[in-house]
């Protein structure tokens, strides 16, 4: 299960304050709104679980709050069959958000994908009616993720093949108005897209501003490097092994890896006008107990691939748990907002929430307790 323990900004050059304290279920007072960059989304939706005992904080609701203030602007549950939600993401402008609906039964949340469903929230804030969309999930079961374009009229669904979690992964464009299957691209053989597990909710799958271009993060095998590729959605073919290999992520010297590559999980994000990649990536350095964890987030060339600039890096003693998850990035990369996964309770975090620059890090206040995923 994931939590968020809160949102920063983060900015290549000065410091920008982007929220106010939130709680789990809003502020009804509070805060005074923020002043926020030109260009981040006046809301954001979460997942938040529906209570705090084993069977109830298995399931979400999904929420829309106010990015200045931290406010709930709308609690929305899941349509039925569905009783919980499993997967989100959203418009870079805030305006609208596409959940993946399930079910979700017993203590051990053992969860079955039912849909999707579209929520949009209009210029003076007002949230519309939760409307279900025609969209299967794909294999008919597992889904590793979703992102809605940046128009809102196609949703790209990545997804393993049938039957073997790390072989023949696809990514497919369904028309969100329609739910027609637009496109499909398939990777054959050995393979996963770094996307949803149990100790991770986030989309493998992130989009440039014209709508054109998905950056994906792939693995082709537990002990091999982790990438990202760019897919052109509008070239012929379906072969994702002829999409455009841009990050290769890799140990360096006296290195090695936590989890399964520098690159953990999708932690990354091509930014709207196609320049840059940006990716959190954890390592550990040295070995047994002098070893060190250093978790760094860094934008890297989309054209090259080189490592173009560090944004924030900190190197702690202790192993880290979790790491930062790239959420949303202005235009040119200059503004990103990311935020953490805390540790479970009783160990502790390695870096605090905050908004980071090269030069550090500033804490933010609060907490987002009991919220399993966040979009922009």
């Amino acid at each position: 299960m994931n939590t968020f323990e809160g949102i920063l900004v983060t900015a290549v050059a000065g410091v920008t304050l982007l929220a106010a304290p939130v709680r789990s279920h809003g502020v009804t007072g509070g805060p005074q709104p923020a002043a926020l960059p030109a260009g981040v989304p006046r809301q954001y939706a979460v997942l938040a679980e529906q209570g705090t005992s084993l069977p109830a904080s298995s399931r979400t609701n999904l929420v829309i709050r106010d990015t200045a203030t931290g406010r709930t602007m709308a609690t929305v549950l899941a349509p039925r069959p569905a009783n919980s939600f499993c997967d989100l993401s959203g418009t870079p402008d805030g305006r609208l958000f596409v959940a993946e609906t399930c079910t979700v039964s017993g203590e051990l949340g053992v969860t079955r994908q039912v849909g999707f469903a579209l929520l949009s929230v209009d210029g003076q804030g007002h949230v519309g009616r939760l409307r279900p969309l025609r969209i299967p999930v794909p294999g008919g079961s597992i889904v590793d993720g979703s992102a809605v374009s940046p128009g809102g009229r196609t949703l790209a669904v990545a997804s393993p093949g049938r039957g073997n979690v790390t072989r023949n992964p696809a990514i497919r464009l369904y028309d969100l108005g329609s739910g027609r299957l637009l496109r499909k691209w398939r990777w054959a053989g050995q393979a996963f897209l770094l996307g949803r597990n149990p100790v991770s909710s986030i989309d493998p799958l992130s989009w440039t501003a014209d709508g054109r271009t998905i950056a994906f993060a792939l693995q082709t095998g537990l002990m091999e490097k982790a990438q990202v590729r760019l897919l052109d959605t509008a070239a012929p073919g379906s072969d994702l092994h002829r999409t455009r290999r841009v990050v290769n992520f890799g140990r360096g010297p006296h290195e090695k890896d936590f989890f399964i590559g520098e690159l953990n999980d999708p932690d990354s994000r091509i930014t709207p006008d196609g320049s840059r990649i940006v990716a959190s990536t954890v390592v550990a350095v040295g070995h047994g107990k002098s070893s060190k964890a250093r978790l760094t987030v860094s934008e890297f060339s989309a054209r090259t691939g080189a490592r173009v600039a560090v944004l924030y890096s900190v190197t702690s003693a202790q192993a880290p748990l979790f790491w930062l998850p790239v959420l949303w990035s202005s235009r040119d990369g200059r503004t990103v907002i990311a935020g953490e996964n805390p540790s479970p309770s009783g160990f502790t975090r390695v870096t605090p929430i905050g908004v980071m620059t090269s030069s550090g890090i500033t804490p933010l206040p609060g907490t987002m307790d009991g919220i399993d995923q966040l979009a922009f």
